[in-house]
C-alpha cells in the first residue's frame, strides 16, 4: 500500500508513533496517521484523509 500511495504522489515518513504523508511534497497538504489501528474503522479513516489531501 505505501508504494501504491508513493505513486499517487504522497511522501510518507515513519518516525516516530506515527506516519506523516505530504502531498507532492507540499507542506500544507499533511496528515498523519497511527501506525498500529485502533478500531474497525481505521481504513475509512484513512481513506477519508486522502480523499481531503487530494481533492
Amino acid at each position: 500500500m505505501k508504494g501504491l500511495l508513493e505513486t499517487l504522489g504522497f511522501e510518507i515518513s515513519d518516525d516516530g508513533k506515527h506516519y506523516k504523508w505530504t502531498y507532492y511534497g507540499d507542506h500544507r497538504y499533511v496528515a498523519t496517521a497511527a501506525k498500529t489501528c485502533s478500531d474497525g474503522r481505521t481504513g475509512m479513516d484513512l481513506s477519508a484523509i486522502i480523499e481531503k489531501l487530494m481533492f
